[in-house]
């Protein structure tokens, strides 16, 4: 059979991108294409022009940024020089992953896209648009989305006579798993990421964890102090860490692995190796590991399965209930029940597996990697200036009840909650996505309720400690329930108030009969922020819940001055900036 090249690219903020794209390459086997499965910035972008077939997956970031590994590729895109026919030979299809509760749903897709068209590619299909908010998830696009893709592919190139697809992929598993014999292997704690680098990456030791929220409040709110490393930042840029599992998750999994057909403790001992070179084994799992290490370390036992693994579970699965219910939340015709299932109660793997018994027994190591997703990193805004000396994190602890009995609790927060002076912690940052004007002079308007607060007190603290002050007016618009039980920064706050530097309004939501939240106060604001925003070219920032809280701003702002158009005039011309999270 003449060599069928489909080159699959992904930039990946989280790992999601890649994790898709990934499930885009073990189809592709199916169909007998060969091909690499890689981050943008790994792929020599020059190769570009000789391909035939190319799929890009991408998510979008912040104000509409690429994520970081793909910043080198669309650099080399974006150049003047390349002709306009550099690329009439590709045929591409591209695959957006975003939120459209934010402003720039799937930004970078769309522009990829119809940069990929001016340079004279052929799209196979057009841009997939994920929608993180649709009550499918990203399966709603994606699914029917990659049939789509396989049936123009068929189409451009089809098997040869005689010649059928497969029904399953061949490469069903990433790498094959082997166990290392006693006595061939280390001891001792292992930390997977030590020698892992990452751009402004550095270890950080802990010198507090102080909750800022009433002991009686429902809420754990945490300020949680490091240790100031020599790496470039800038106040309100975003600490990133990756967490560890619980105990308690990591000892019900091994109660789990000890109902298995084949014995596997915390101190066996595993080598992950490469299947395939277009597969190559993450550099922190190429050396033999125990398991409990990447069971503490990079397996998410929290994590909410997606389609992907319930097939897993299927595929050896004697017991015919469980397999037909395994192969029904697999389908696309049954992601309804899989999300009143897994996603609505926000059921975990673990959990998952407790309620199929028999899938679980016939589980192999090879499947075990396929199971489970890697632990991500997660991003917080920093809270304080470089001059303060040290580098300080607001944390809400996750933790809430849905119908199922256990109470269903963030895997980092929660991590970070126990985190004690002296603990010490692999961290890098990454530039905010707020764009501050160069001009101190201008206005700024900040809006943060809750721990949306966090970028604009090390953005306040910055210019309190500068040794030139600023004469900008500064206002912030703070929202949260009580004025005595969640007011986090208040003394600083109401210190910066006291001297000047701040005009400050605060909604406590709770403190009297009618709910005040920050927009009723920005709505009564209307000859200031008309001042600020239209007559001296203010700066508006929102930070916090990207759920109702930025759109409820948007409109008491338009109120407020009376002109939306001016609003979007501001939010083209990057005036307007939101940094919010799910």
């Amino acid at each position: 059979m003449k060599e069928r090249k489909l080159t699959i690219l992904y930039g990946s903020q989280s790992g999601t991108a890649q994790d898709l794209a990934e499930q885009i390459w073990r189809e592709s086997k199916m169909y007998f294409f060969r091909g690499n499965v890689l981050p943008m910035d790994e792929y020599d972008v020059s190769d570009l022009i000789g391909e035939r077939f190319v799929v890009c997956v991408c998510s979008t970031y912040g104000q509409g940024e690429e994520p970081d590994n793909m910043k080198r590729f669309w650099k080399f895109l974006l150049r003047k020089s390349l002709p306009t026919d550099s690329l009439q030979q590709v045929h591409f299809a591209v695959l957006g992953l975003g939120d459209s509760r934010y402003p720039k749903f799937n930004y970078v897709a769309k522009k990829l896209h119809k940069r990929l068209l001016q340079l004279g590619g052929t799209a196979l299909l057009p841009v997939g648009l994920c929608d993180d908010q649709h009550d499918l998830g990203y399966g709603a696009v994606f699914l029917p989305w990659i049939d789509q893709l396989w049936d123009e592919l068929g189409r451009i190139v089809p098997l040869p006579a005689g010649t059928c697809m497969l029904t399953e992929s061949p490469r069903e598993f990433r790498w094959k798993v082997e166990i290392v014999p006693e006595g061939q292997h280390q001891t001792g704690s292992i930390d997977l990421y030590a020698e892992i680098t990452m751009p402004n990456g550095f270890q950080t030791m802990v010198v507090e964890n102080r909750r800022t929220t009433a002991a009686d409040h429902f809420q754990d709110v945490r300020m949680i102090t490091f240790e100031e490393r020599a790496v470039p930042w800038c106040s309100g840029d975003v600490l990133y860490v990756r967490p560890h599992n619980s105990s308690e998750s990591i000892d019900q999994l091994f109660e789990l692995f000890n109902q298995h057909e084949f014995h596997l403790d915390r101190d066996t001992v595993i080598h992950v190796k490469a299947i395939d070179s277009e597969m190559p084994v993450p550099s922190m799992l190429q050396k033999p590991l125990p398991l409990v290490a990447i069971a503490e370390q990079y397996w998410d036992l929290t994590a909410i399965p997606r389609a992907r693994a319930f097939a897993v579970l299927a595929k050896n699965c004697t017991n015919e209930l469980e397999r037909e219910k395994l192969i029904e939340f697999s389908r696309y015709e049954g992601q309804e029940e899989l999300f009143a299932y897994a996603n609505r109660p926000r059921r975990t793997i673990l959990e998952v597996l407790l309620d199929f018994p028999h899938a679980t027994k016939c589980l192999t190591l090879e499947a075990l990697f396929e199971l489970f997703q890697p632990i991500k990193p997660r991003a917080f805004s920093i809270a304080s200036a470089v001059e303060s000396g040290k580098i300080q994190i607001l944390v809400a602890i996750i933790e809430y009840r849905t119908k199922l009995s256990a109470p269903r609790r963030g895997l980092c927060s929660n991590w970070l909650k126990l985190l004690t002076p002296g603990c010490v912690v692999n961290a890098w940052v990454r530039k905010s996505t707020f764009q501050l004007p160069v001009d101190n002079r201008i206005p700024l308007v900040m809006i943060g309720p809750g721990t949306g607060l966090a970028p604009f007190r090390g953005i306040l603290q910055e210019r309190e400690l500068s040794e030139t002050p600023t004469s900008a007016p500064l206002v912030l618009f703070f929202g949260c329930r009580s004025s005595t039980a969640d007011f986090h920064c208040e003394e600083d706050l109401k210190r910066m108030e006291e001297s000047g530097m701040l005009q400050l309004f605060c909604a406590f939501s709770r403190d009297q009969s009618d709910k005040v939240y920050v927009q009723h106060l920005i709505q009564k604001q209307g000859v200031l922020l008309k001042k600020l925003l239209i007559e001296d070219g203010g700066y508006v920032l929102v930070s916090g819940s990207s759920k109702n809280m930025p759109q409820a701003v948007k409109e008491a702002l338009v109120e407020a001055i009376g002109d939306a158009q001016h609003i979007e005039s501001m939010i083209q011309a990057n005036r307007y900036q939101e940094e919010t999270w799910a």
